[in-house]
């Protein structure tokens, strides 16, 4: 009910008008990047630059290299259906995921709060559980911006917390660390994004491995407000606790439309690409900046 709550705010605060920064507020803006912060560079805006839409996390499987700005908030959540035949298939809402800036243009706080319900059928016999996941806690560190050849860089050291319902909790903190690239390829038109994420889940009776995670999405603006992509994305766990899962191979594909420059919504679908990965993947969501 509380992370419902706050969606409807978030809705109503972004159809209300986009949030524009005043003149002092913009020119007191600092470095966008921590290196950036580090060696000098000033990477103040003009307080007359008209301000650039939202850059949300979702759908893609790599997260945005940027950043929400010191004292800006995004708010993203959506629902994803998934099905491996007739023995797996599982619902998550609302993936809500608050990203907070603070303390720098280069510095951002995130706290994620999800719903799992799944069912699974081993040996003719069905399991069903349903509950809230454990609680996500992170933060983002937009490190360098692109420089030819050099990617536009973010870093994501992360985590879960032991908070989930019984039968869904990990039973245990899962760290983890994200870093994402992202190239322009050609300004406003074409994208390249990359994921390479090592993090820690949780494989059944409280137990846990660490699962390597990459994704290669490519982005295309279809016109000024829908933008298409498709992307490759593979999970290979190390060590013998997920030898149950194995790896994993997806393709999948989607539309993202920016209402205005504070409020975006997507729709996704996907295919497993071997014997071990989910048969079907599909989801849609939004994401609102005020």
């Amino acid at each position: 009910m509380i992370a419902l709550l706050l969606i409807a705010i978030a809705l109503i605060a972004a159809l209300s008008g986009p949030v524009t920064p005043s003149a002092d507020a913009a020119d007191s803006k600092g470095p966008k990047t921590l290196l950036g912060s580090i060696f000098g560079s000033s990477g103040r805006q003009d307080g007359h630059e008209e301000e650039e839409r939202l850059d949300p996390d979702r759908p893609h499987f790599p997260e945005a290299t940027t950043t929400v700005g010191k004292g800006r908030v995004i708010l993203e959540s959506g629902y994803t259906f998934t099905e491996k035949r007739s023995s797996f298939s599982s619902q998550t809402y609302p993936e809500a995921l608050l990203r907070v800036g603070m303390f720098a243009e280069w510095f951002e706080f995130r706290i994620g709060q999800n719903f799992l319900r799944q069912e699974q059928t081993v040996a003719g016999t069905t399991t069903r559980e349903s509950g809230a996941q454990d609680l996500y806690l992170g933060v983002k560190l937009a490190l360098i911006e692109q420089d030819g050849y050099v990617p536009q860089i973010a870093l994501i050291p992360q985590m879960t917390v032991p908070t989930g319902s019984k039968g869904v909790t990990a039973g245990r903190v899962l760290p983890g660390v994200n870093v994402d690239f992202s190239w322009e390829i050609v300004k406003d038109l074409f994208d390249v994004e990359l994921l390479i994420a090592t993090n820690s889940v949780a494989d059944g009776n409280l137990e846990s491995h660490v699962e390597v995670a990459t994704g290669l999405t490519a982005a295309v603006a279809l016109t000024r407000k829908l933008q298409a992509f498709v992307e490759w994305d593979a999970f290979y766990p190390v060590g013998s606790g997920g030898a149950d899962t194995g790896t994993r191979h997806y393709a999948v594909g989607g539309l993202i439309y920016f209402f205005t420059k504070n409020l975006a919504v997507d729709v996704r679908a996907g295919v497993g690409l071997n014997r071990q990965a989910n048969d079907v993947i599909a989801g849609t969501g939004f994401a609102v900046r005020y």
